[in-house]
Parts: C-alpha cells; structure tokens; sequence
C-alpha cells in the first residue's frame, strides 16, 4: 500500500536494506515501504556495493567470498551528494582547515574521526565546521574527504569451543580482590599484560583502570626475573610515593607473573609489601578488559607478527604517548595523560 511519501528516508533505506539481505523480492520490498517496485529498483541500484565474507571449510579458513548488496549508508550519501549538485549545501561549506586537520588527525597520528570530532569540541579547536558523528560518517562516505574513506565489510565469525585445564592461581585469587576495585571508584589500581610476537623480545604493559593510563617496558623475554625487574625499576622511579599510586595489580596466570613474592616484595624492605597483587581465573582475559582494550591500541602501532627485538625503550614511550594521548570518549574527550596528571597532583605529585 503506498504511503504517498515522495521520497526515500534514511530509515525507509535502512528497511530496504534488511529486507534485501533477508531475500525479500523487489515487489514484496516495495509493499513493505509503500514505494513502487520502479522507485526499489533505483534505489537498489544507488545502493549498490560489494562486500565480502569469509569462507571455512573443514581446515579452517580458505578466503573470501565477494557479493553484491544494497548499502543503505552508501544511498543516502548518494543522495545528498545529488541534493547537493542541486543547490542545498553541505555543513562542511569549504572549511579546509577543518578537512585537513581531520586527515592529519586520522591518516597521520591513527585517530579515529569520531575520537577527533570529540577532540575538536573538548579542545574548542577553532573551525567553522560544528557536525555530528552521523554527519561526520557520512560525510566521509559521500566523498568529502580526499584521502579518507569507510570501508563496507561483513564477516561471518566462527566460534569454537575449547576445552580448559583448570589450575589455582599463582597467587591471591581475583575473587579476594575488594569491590571497589572492580567498580573504577579509585586511581591506583592496575592491570599488567604482555605483548608478545613470534621472537624473544616482548612489551610489558600496565594499564591503570580509573584514567586509562598505560606504562611499557621492553623486556629481552618472557621471564618472571625481567617481570620483577621492571617492578623494581618502576620502584626506583616513584621511590616512596610508589605505594599512592600502585596499590594492586591484577595479573593473569602466565609463567611470567609465577614470582607472586617477587612482584609483591619491596626493593627498599625485604620484608615489607610494595604491591598487592591479584591472579584472574585461568583463561579469563576479561577479568583484565581495561588491559586487554589498551593494547589492541598499541597493537594499532605495532602489528602482530612485528619483530619487537629492534625497538628501544624510547620508541616504546612514544607508542604508550600516543595511546595516553588518545582523546577518549569516556572522559568527555580528555585524554588518560590528562586524567593521570589530574590525580597524581590530587596526591601531590608531578608526572
């Protein structure tokens, strides 16, 4: 039944989409919206893109399969850009300062444009261009930026079921751990991971769960020695402050955290606690999620499968400074390197 609308809406698009991928037929589409089947058909040729899925077999993954489908994003950019040619004009205007520091911000220091809109608002940036991130994306889509553009994938996940070995925890159980530490109510308390690649050389990385501030080392390998080792240096660094801003660490159950005493003992008492340290459950990674997010962001800067052996610990620091530098949605597009400096001076400290 047609509605008597002239014109296809974003949310009409969006229908037109799901129906298309659920195999509906171009006349049962055009009842569903109340558009002629001739409108559908033009529609679903504006629309048109390729995508691509993955293909298993019973070895695993064996490539990629290649089809055509309707975007509903790609049709709405390609009207606005049509409504354009005819006279309506865009927010963006010619605001280049606007274009180029979005492309700086995205292609050159790996921001993502929502996180620099964000950016430009919390920093007051001085531009002419005030969008929305849905405006932002489209705009993207439609063109707008020479060097950006979206990409347009769908990707069929396979789940697998493992069996696990069940073990205690090398040390305090995460299950001791108090509540408060869970809930992100207090600066100090901290999570610690490695990366690891194919070679001997891996980072160690300590994320701390109420600003999201990172700290790395390079480790020469994956030892519990060189764990305890870094521990001591970071010691060394904050001296007898380092108690106020490392109360906890919580840690999985890999054989580079097995030196429980090390990790806890102070380099300045032997018998005196530096930290207190808490164990996840064995194949739990979520129980350490804040360390986790962190560094699929480093991994952004350095792939899986990078030799890790060429880097020095400057080069290191640079990658944790882009990632504590990183405008966060969460803290209103602050940065964690703002939040850390903001409670280390609560305390007293400088960074």
């Amino acid at each position: 039944m047609k509605t008597g609308s002239k014109y296809i809406t974003l949310t009409k698009r969006r229908d037109i989409e799901k129906k298309f991928a659920e195999g509906w037929s171009k006349q049962e589409i055009a009842d569903y919206i109340g558009m002629s089947v001739r409108t559908v058909y033009r529609e679903l040729q504006r629309g048109k893109c390729i995508q691509r899925r993955k293909q298993y077999d019973e070895y695993g993954f064996k490539g990629y399969k290649y089809y055509e489908t309707y975007s509903a994003d790609i049709a709405q950019g390609q009207y606005e850009i049509n409504m354009t040619a005819k006279g309506r004009p865009l927010k963006i205007g010619n605001d280049y300062e606007f274009v180029r520091y979005m492309e700086k911000r995205v292609l050159k220091d790996k921001i993502k444009p929502r996180a620099v809109l964000g950016e430009i608002v919390h920093n007051d940036l001085p531009f002419r261009t005030r969008v929305s991130r849905t405006t932002l994306y489209r705009y993207i889509r439609m063109g707008l930026f020479p060097h950006i553009q979206m990409s347009e994938k769908q990707e069929d996940k396979k789940k697998y079921e493992h069996a696990t070995v069940k073990r205690a925890p090398r040390g305090t159980s995460i299950e001791m751990r108090p509540q408060n530490i869970a809930a992100r109510n207090e600066f100090g308390h901290w999570e610690m991971d490695c990366i690891c690649c194919d070679n001997k050389a891996v980072f160690l990385t300590m994320a701390e769960r109420f600003t999201r501030f990172v700290i790395a080392f390079k480790m020469e390998s994956q030892q519990a020695c060189n764990v305890v080792r870094c521990l001591n240096k970071l010691e060394r660094s904050f001296g007898k402050d380092f108690k106020r801003v490392f109360k906890t660490i919580t840690v999985d159950n890999g054989s580079e955290f097995s030196d429980c005493k090390g990790l806890e003992r102070s380099i300045y008492n032997k018998k005196s606690m530096r930290v207190k340290m808490y164990y996840c459950h064995p194949y739990s990674a979520y129980e350490r999620g804040t360390n986790e997010r962190l560094n699929r962001e480093v991994r952004r800067l350095v792939p899986k499968g990078t030799d890790l052996t060429p880097y020095t610990q400057a080069e290191v620091q640079a990658i944790v400074k882009w990632v504590n530098d990183y405008p966060r949605e969460i803290f209103g597009f602050a940065t964690s390197a703002e939040r850390f400096r903001e409670e280390l001076a609560a305390l007293g400290l400088t960074a």
